[in-house]
């Protein structure tokens, strides 16, 4: 199984969150036109409320631009976007020449043993690298930038070309070998279906019903907020609904904290949802903009680092993330803890601090408790100052955003939250060890409620903030503490990485929160959704599905029929559970092998399922076993006495 490049970008995405902003600048230009027709096929008069939603990482298409407003072109002919995939960002073709031509200095400093030489060369490649994405002091941006903006429903983003889709990128080629423009996005919708995939309300309010409120990763969050106001009287207008409903999606919670403190009005407002957002901001972040680093720590490089970003990226190859402890012991902890470490403070001093420190949407991801002491350290010089300013205001917003949503919620306003927990931050930071959704830690995301150590319960003397009933029967999380303690939903293992694969799950409730009236909370009126509920993974189910639909073996073998009902029904509940979900995978995969009716190339259940997990096993007792022998240490702290 290859290893795609969505999940070497959830990699770098995990590592360093300046690649995947998830808020901000998408309003409307000052005096934008948008065309006030009503053009819904109810004319305001269904029961559906339009919904709009405010996406998350690098969900909005931005096109860096020069300051004559052209886009900035790579050396294969295509812009410089923030917001497509990770490989759209730079000029890949320029970086590998610069690579190519750097490698006979790279040997020279290697072979001289000249570190401060071989961190130079390098260094200097990732500065130019990153150059179009800049900031100046002040928070200005040194290039301007162009976002893709829906100023209609999905139901016209259906039949608008996508603005990328004119431009070659080398996904396809013709039989002569030129490269075809990029078949990825042909419409808008395309892409906005990639990003959130909301197509079961579609089909329930219609297309014209739904709205995506696109904004550049890098900016201001202070005024996508401001611009948040005008979409929603667009959308009203052009629905005739006198109501709109949002789902504010990761770090679109930080544009939820603005726009509920500063601009919410109630009567126009039906059902909100906060799912994942930042609300508090995130760890990674803030650890990544102050060079917080583990690299220093042994135990951390030979025993959590390997497993904790193969489960991010790739958790099918967590026996060689195991096999991978061991083998990284060969490697001298000052190679770690030395060198890689000055690698990243240097990359992120001399580069990424001229975007992160520099923008204020980073700067909203900062959490409350670590910016006093980050802004005093980096933005309190005069050259910042107006920075500064704009980041203590948003600074305020985030202090008193878990009681601005209470008070909006006793007041009437209907306000949910999902948030995910139980998982690792990425193990290169400091604050790892934080029960998140391996992007932000659940604090943030459920907005204040308490989370046990990771890996452990609540010890017998915790006393619950409310009652024992909101403390989930693992004893990992007490609901008490959060804003909304009976809105607000827990799913154990639910990554961030994969809200958009949990059509099913998260976001198939979301749309249920929106489309049913009937559900009200999260512990009685909850449309059958547990208030404490865990992630499953369903890909491997729904792909056996759809071989069995699009190859119409209903009828030929009753084992098959039988799995494929089983698959079904699992499908449609709203109760979750990982163990129940593997379970019929492994049984309807089987039946569709015993048949025949699996793709020849497809791996025997034997090896899918029961040599992977012996290998799991076998490759973590030897880590395990390892861990306890050596510790935090290399192997060289062992052999070395004995030579």
């Amino acid at each position: 199984m290859k290893i795609s490049l969505k999940r070497i970008i959830c990699i770098f995405v995990c590592l360093c969150l300046v690649s995947g902003g998830l808020v901000f600048s998408a309003h409307a230009e000052e005096g934008h036109k948008w065309d006030h027709e009503v053009k819904t096929h109810c004319g305001g008069k269904c029961g559906y409320s339009p919904v709009i939603i405010v996406p998350g990482i690098m969900q909005s298409q931005t096109y860096v631009q020069d300051s004559e407003g052209n886009d900035i072109m790579t050396s294969d002919g295509f812009p410089i976007v923030e917001g497509m995939d990770m490989s759209f960002m730079f000029d890949t073709v320029e970086v590998k020449e610069r690579i190519k031509s750097a490698v006979p200095d790279i040997l020279k400093a290697v072979l001289r043993r000249d570190r401060d030489a071989l961190l130079d060369i390098l260094i200097d490649i990732f500065d130019d690298s990153f150059k179009d994405h800049y900031f100046n002091p002040d928070g200005t941006r040194a290039n301007g930038v162009s976002v893709d903006e829906y100023w209609y429903s999905l139901e016209e983003c259906k039949n608008t070309p996508d603005r990328s889709y004119g431009y070659a990128k080398g996904y396809s080629k013709d039989d002569d070998g030129n490269v075809l423009p990029t078949t990825k996005y042909q419409n808008q919708y395309d892409f906005i279906e990639r990003q959130v995939n909301i197509s079961a309300f579609c089909e329930k309010a219609g297309f014209d019903h739904a709205y995506y409120y696109s904004y550049a990763s890098f900016g201001n969050i202070l005024e996508s907020a401001a611009g948040l106001n005008e979409y929603i009287d667009m959308v009203k207008c052009q629905t005739g609904h006198d109501k709109v409903s949002l789902v504010f999606v990761s770090l679109g919670g930080t544009i939820a904290n603005t726009w509920l403190a500063d601009y919410v009005d109630v009567s126009e407002i039906d059902r909100i949802i906060i799912a994942a957002g930042a609300t508090d901001g995130s760890y990674l972040l803030s650890d990544l903009m102050d060079a917080k680093s583990t690299l220093g720590d042994g135990n951390v490089i030979y025993n959590d680092l390997i497993p904790n970003i193969v489960n991010l990226a790739a958790s099918e190859y967590m026996a060689l993330a195991y096999a991978g402890n061991v083998i990284a012991r060969a490697i001298p902890e000052e190679v770690f803890s030395d060198f890689l470490s000055e690698v990243l403070e240097r990359a992120i001093n001399e580069v990424l601090a001229k975007l992160m420190r520099n923008c204020q949407s980073m700067w909203a991801l900062v959490p409350s408790a670590e910016y006093p002491a980050m802004s005093a350290k980096y933005i309190s010089d005069e050259e910042h100052a107006k920075l500064k300013e704009q980041t203590d205001r948003y600074y305020n917003i985030q202090l008193n955003a878990k009681k601005r949503v209470k008070e909006l919620s006793d007041a009437g306003l209907e306000i949910f939250c999902i948030t995910g927990y139980n998982l690792e931050l990425p193990a290169a930071v400091e604050h790892y060890k934080q029960s998140s959704d391996e992007i932000i830690q659940s604090t943030s995301t459920s907005m204040g409620a308490t989370f046990a150590p990771l890996g452990q319960p609540f010890g017998e003397d915790y006393e619950p903030v409310i009652d024992a009933s909101y403390i989930d029967p693992e004893r990992l999380v007490d609901a008490g503490s959060c804003a909304l303690p009976d809105k607000t939903w827990f799913v154990k293992n639910q990554s961030h990485l994969k809200l958009q694969s949990s059509v099913n799950d998260v976001i198939g409730q979301c749309v249920a929160i929106l489309t049913d009236k009937s559900i009200k909370d999260a512990r009685k009126d909850n449309g059958g959704y547990p208030q404490f509920n865990e992630y499953r993974n369903l890909s491997q189910i729904e792909s056996l599905i759809r071989r069995y639909d699009e190859n119409e073996y209903a009828g030929k073998n009753a084992a098959v029929d039988d799995a494929y009902a089983k698959a079904k029904e699992l499908i449609a509940k709203r109760e979750w559970s990982q163990d129940e979900t593997l379970g019929v995978e492994r049984e309807f995969y089987k039946a569709m092998e015993k048949a025949r009716m699996l793709d020849k190339k497809a791996d025997s259940s034997f090896v899918k399922y029961d040599l992977n997990n012996f290998f799991i096993k076998i490759t973590k007792w030897f880590s395990d076993i390892f861990e306890k022998i050596f510790k935090g240490n290399d192997f060289w702290l062992f052999f070395i006495p004995l030579i």
